[in-house]
């Protein structure tokens, strides 16, 4: 996180700081964040911190403007006036910071390596485009590398071989102390059913309806975690999965439930992706949703991947997904 000061109205000293005012670029980010999700909960998870630190992020903050900046209602978090006007100020501060240090490090490094990203297309396809878009207008130097995985395995061995800078992927990972990892949003989870399942008519479904029909999917060199969370395995009542056919790729799982092998149980956005003439989608209400996060390896040296984060983070959240209804 960084922990740079901003600096706002007051008197200037001899030493060029600013009396009265004290704003850490981190109270900023955490305000925005707040206002993007509505939670605190949900902000810290976005911001791999605790609900706490959070919270007391937002009251230093409070106490730095001299009035409250959120208020909590019913429906979640909701800014004030007062937090409106941080928000909208803060973000120009915040990408001014940014592209400050962005431009002193290319500077000092000349021309930048590709900054290579792996990623699986139908879970970023909703934002990628304009996440590069951003990085360009920071970076005009800067070019950015994707390279597409099919599995967490994939996307995994690119980072550790060093064919990749970072790696857009579904948490869990596993028990892998090898990275940094930033959850960047949540998506629920949906089911895909073959032609002419009794399930079918139904307009959303629930764990204890798929009690009897085999999940298909990726298991081969998986952690056991990993494969557990995607199939749901034990059920809620206990109950074990019915682990049908393997699948590498997102084709092969839709071929295999088309001709009748089982369903598939995958993020949102891989609805609006594929769309199959044969399957029905519908959204599984009572599961835990999928988590996306930009991960790298831990300990690497490379300015640029802090402004991937920070230009993702900017970019996601307006971008709309199925959203299950119960």
């Amino acid at each position: 996180m960084r922990k740079q000061s901003l600096l706002g109205e007051g008197t200037t000293n001899r030493c060029g700081t600013v009396e009265g005012v004290d704003l850490s670029l981190r109270l900023l980010q955490s305000l925005e964040a707040v206002a993007a999700e509505g939670s605190m909960t949900r902000a810290a998870r976005v911001l791999n911190l605790t609900q706490q630190a959070v919270s007391g992020q937002i009251r230093q903050l409070e106490r730095v403007v001299g009035t409250p900046l959120v208020e909590r209602r019913p429906t979640g978090i909701e800014l004030t006036p007062a937090g409106e006007v941080v928000l909208k100020q803060g973000a120009a501060l915040l990408s001014s910071a940014q592209a400050m240090v962005t431009e002193a490090r290319l500077t000092a490094a000349g021309r930048p390596d590709p900054l290579r990203i792996t990623f699986k297309a139908q879970s970023t396809a909703h934002f990628m485009p304009a996440v590069e878009a951003a990085l360009r207008r920071e970076a005009p130097e800067l070019e950015v590398r994707p390279i597409a995985s099919h599995t967490l395995p994939d996307e995994i061995d690119a980072l550790v071989e060093g064919r990749a800078d970072a790696a857009f992927l579904w948490l869990p990972i596993g028990d892998d102390p090898r990275f940094t990892i930033h959850p960047l949003l949540e998506e629920d989870r949906w089911v895909a059913l073959p032609p002419g399942h009794p399930l079918e008519s139904r307009t959303t479904l629930c764990i204890a309806d798929l009690a009897d029909v085999p999940v298909v999917g990726p298991r081969d060199g998986m952690p056991d975690a990993v494969v557990n969370f995607w199939f749901i395995d034990p059920r809620p009542d206990g109950r074990r999965a019915i682990f049908g056919p393997q699948a590498r790729t997102p084709e092969e799982c839709l071929h295999l439930v088309a001709a009748g092998h089982g369903c598939w149980i995958a993020p949102a956005s891989t609805v609006t992706y594929f769309a199959h003439p044969k399957l029905t989608w519908l959204p599984l209400v009572d599961a835990p949703p999928n988590i996306l996060a930009l991960i790298w390896p831990k300990h690497t040296a490379n300015p640029l991947l802090h402004l991937l984060l920070d230009q993702t983070r900017r970019t996601l959240h307006p971008t709309p997904l199925p959203t299950a209804t119960t």
